[in-house]
């Protein structure tokens, strides 16, 4: 079963709060998020962690299944997923303070 994430939310697990204005709709500071977080994916990671990240969160899919349609082990899909998420959380860290880290660890990939 394929876990449903929010767009790129679930890089960062609750260090990045979805923010919700009176509408329901995110409001503006977390549209500015998720620009930056797009611009850092392009211009931050490489191109194979970059199709790792996108698979495994955009396209919800598993690193058994990345593995297989990139011709990867599963482990090194791992790395690249690790490695990118570690990149953009430094990014986005340095962007927007309010999203520094907790004493708790991101849960780790299956």
């Amino acid at each position: 079963m394929r876990r449903k994430s929010n767009l790129s939310l679930e890089l960062f697990g609750d260090r990045l709060p979805a923010m919700q204005g009176s509408g329901g709709e995110p409001d503006a500071e977390y549209r500015k998020m998720l620009r930056a977080l797009h611009a850092a994916m392009e211009g931050e990671l490489t191109q194979r962690q970059r199709e790792c990240i996108q698979l495994r969160y955009f396209e919800q899919m598993r690193v058994n299944e990345i593995a297989g349609l990139l011709g990867l082990t599963p482990g090194t899909v791992s790395v690249h997923i690790k490695k990118g998420r570690e990149r953009l959380g430094k990014v986005m860290r340095y962007s927007f303070s309010r999203l520094e880290p907790s004493n708790k660890p991101l849960p780790e990939e299956d």
